[in-house]
């Protein structure tokens, strides 16, 4: 082969083993349940780069930012506890959102500021949680539902990820 036919190649080589699309980085994904320890009540891991579960314990933040977590979104109320977590996640160099969602369902805006939150992949992987996993399950529900998938599939992910009955009746009024 000539000097410059494999000066060529090579250019190609290098362009293709090293080209932007290739040093893309996919986000981390989030662990599988038996990967998990008590970090996280009622832990769920409902899509690759998003969790879900209830409480977390707060001397093990740190292992959840080890598992890969760059996002906490928590549902909780400020009476719950939040200000306790946030100081927690945020020492640990993760992002902590608080999107306190009481009784009732989650409203609009809510649901909107989620969305956000879920769609910017900049986020992932992320732990949604709340008390138990009920509000998150509620408000995974409303999401899907509003993403066009049809309610009695978004309310069964909702409960995978926790919606007990009195939130799914809840989410079900808000469709009627």
């Amino acid at each position: 082969m000539k000097l410059p036919n494999l000066l060529l190649a090579l250019s190609l080589l290098t362009i293709t083993v090293v080209s932007p699309v290739a040093l893309a980085e996919e986000p981390a994904q989030v662990p599988f349940g038996d990967k998990m320890g008590a970090e996280v009540v009622n832990y769920n891991r409902l899509r690759p780069h998003l969790a879900t579960g209830g409480s977390i314990d707060l001397t093990a933040v740190d292992s959840l930012k080890a598992k890969g977590f760059r996002t906490i979104i928590d549902l909780r109320t400020p009476e719950e506890g939040t200000a306790e977590e946030r100081a927690a996640v945020e020492a640990t160099g993760m992002t902590y959102v608080n999107l306190p969602i009481a009784k009732g369902a989650p409203s609009d805006a809510q649901i909107a500021r989620l969305t956000e939150l879920l769609e910017d992949a900049s986020a992932a992987p992320v732990l949604l949680h709340c008390g138990s996993g009920n509000r998150v399950g509620a408000a995974w529900a409303i999401y899907r539902a509003r993403k066009g998938i049809p309610l009695e599939i978004a309310i069964e992910e909702g409960r995978t990820a926790g919606m007990r009955p009195s939130r799914e009746a809840q989410v079900r009024a808000l469709f009627e």
